[in-house]
Parts: C-alpha cells; sequence; structure tokens
C-alpha cells in the first residue's frame, strides 16, 4: 500500500478506462446532383450494438446517405468513420472487408442457383481461397455447412434446395439479410427491409432483425413506423437531405416538427406514431434525391 504525507494511505487511482468509439459516425456529410443537394450536412453518431432507424418520405436522402456510407457514392464533403478509423475514401469492397454490410432495395442474388449455393458463395467471400472459384462443389463442405446455419437459424433451412424464383417476397428479402450476414458484418445497413410486404411477411422481416446478434449494430431505412418501434431503439430523421432530429424512438415519434412534416401534426397517426409515413409537400430546390 502506499502512502501519503504524514504516512495517510494515499487515494487509489482508478484503473483507466477506453470508451469504445462509434461504430459508425459520420460529420458534415454532404452530396449533391448538379446544384441540388441530396444530402446536406448531415452528421450522426451510433454506437456499438445499437438498432438505429432513419426515417424521412421520399426524396428525404435516405438511399443517398447509404449509398455514402457504403462507398457507393463519393461526398462533396465530410468524413464517414468506421469504428474510429475514416473510410471516406475507402471503395466497397474494402469497406465490406472492414466490416460494414449492407442490403439493397432491389434484391440482388444469383437467380440460377439454390438459396443453399447462394449463401455458401457469400461465405465463400470471406476465405483466403476465394479467388479460387475452379473447384469440385464438394471441396465447400465447411461453407456449405455454415450456410446451412445460416438458414437454419433464421427460419430458411426447409427452402436451401430452392432457387430464388420460388420463394416468397418476404424469403427473398430474408435470404438477402443472411447473404450480408455471410459476410460476418460488424455493422449492417438495411435498405428499406420490409418494403412491398404484405403484413404478415413484414412481422416475418421485423423478427428476424430482432433476433440478430447483439454485438452486431444495425442501421435501417424504413417507412413503417410499425417495424421501426419494433426494431429500432434511435431514430433520426431526415428532411430534403437534411437532419431534422435524432434521439429515442418515442422521442423522435413526439417531436413537433417530425409529427408537422412525416406524421401529420394533430392526426391520429401522429399522436400513436404508427403506419406508413406520407409524402409531405414538395421540398425546396435546395435538396433532391432519394
Amino acid at each position: 500500500m502506499t502512502t501519503g504525507a504524514g504516512g495517510a494511505p494515499a487515494a487509489s487511482t482508478p484503473p483507466a478506462t477506453s470508451t469504445p468509439p462509434p461504430a459508425l459516425e459520420i460529420t458534415g456529410l454532404s452530396r449533391r446532383f448538379g446544384g441540388l443537394f441530396a444530402v446536406r450536412d448531415v452528421s450522426l453518431s451510433v454506437p456499438p450494438g445499437a438498432r438505429f432507424g432513419v426515417i424521412g418520405p421520399n426524396g428525404a436522402g435516405k438511399t443517398t446517405l447509404f449509398n455514402l456510407l457504403s462507398g457507393e457514392l463519393r461526398p462533396a464533403s465530410g468524413t464517414v468513420r468506421l469504428h474510429g478509423r475514416d473510410v471516406t475514401r475507402l471503395s466497397p469492397p474494402r469497406r465490406a472487408a472492414l466490416g460494414l454490410g449492407r442490403t439493397f432495395q432491389i434484391t440482388r442474388l444469383f437467380a440460377d442457383l439454390t438459396v443453399r449455393e447462394n449463401l455458401t458463395l457469400a461465405v465463400h467471400g470471406l476465405s483466403r481461397s476465394r479467388l479460387q472459384m475452379l473447384r469440385p462443389w464438394r471441396s465447400y463442405r465447411k461453407e456449405q455447412r455454415r450456410a446451412e446455419e445460416l438458414a437454419d437459424s433464421f427460419g430458411l433451412g426447409g427452402r436451401l434446395r430452392h432457387k430464388p424464383r420460388e420463394l416468397s417476397h418476404g424469403e427473398l428479402r430474408e435470404l438477402e439479410v443472411l447473404l450480408a450476414l455471410a459476410a460476418e458484418p460488424t455493422v449492417l445497413l438495411l435498405d428499406e427491409p420490409a418494403a412491398g410486404l404484405s403484413p404478415a411477411e413484414r412481422v416475418g422481416i421485423q423478427n428476424l432483425i430482432t433476433r440478430l446478434p447483439e454485438s452486431l449494430t444495425v442501421v435501417v431505412i424504413e417507412h413503417d413506423m410499425n417495424v421501426l418501434r419494433e426494431v429500432a431503439d434511435w431514430l433520426a430523421v431526415l428532411h430534403v437531405g437534411q437532419l431534422v432530429t435524432q434521439g429515442g424512438t418515442a422521442d423522435v415519434q413526439r417531436h413537433p416538427a417530425v409529427r408537422e412534416l412525416y406524421l401529420g401534426s394533430g392526426s391520429a397517426a401522429g399522436e400513436a406514431g404508427a403506419g406508413t409515413l406520407p409524402t409531405p409537400p414538395t421540398p425546396p430546390t435546395t435538396a433532391g434525391g432519394q
């Protein structure tokens, strides 16, 4: 034991603790098309393991924001950091290698391959031999086992032999999420996973999202507030490319500007925060893009 002046016991120094950086952090992010801003000076910080929703009507800039995060588009200004690392200028494959996964509004699958084959190829993308494609199918046993485990864990185990055209729209959406999970991301971007689904299928995709690993950071674009209330604990609201507000899901639903712009001020939908977000009046010409 150390002692201080006069022989009194010295106060012990608490051990230093380090706070992990945000899983995803964007600062002053902007993108314009011609003279129109699709995203303008947006800053967000998403902590590790968060369930983070991004809402706003068509033209709010949501998908453009995702394209900037995943590297499909380059920003005019601003930075994107993944677990504290600046990835603003990195390509989509480099960001994926660092742990950023993504789904798209339009499902991207190999139509002539089975569910098992689609998932096996996605798993194979992690292996050192991923560029050695001319191999017998039986040599992919390890990858096939992982593909089967993924399918079994999320309710598609009985569809492994089926091709995408034999699946329902909801199952296609679920398969696309599994393809992203196969790459073992640490941050997963889901672009309108419930779009075009029936009420029963929305419950299915909602259940899949809630069963994702707690360590996985999930950022979801979605119009359906019923889905978001169940899967997101934090919301950011975009309007004509700019951030209106962000905060806890319940607080954002009660925010006066959100109710006025998106949920309908004074309406039953605004009071309850339920249903699909309606499109507000035509935005000013200073912004544009989805």
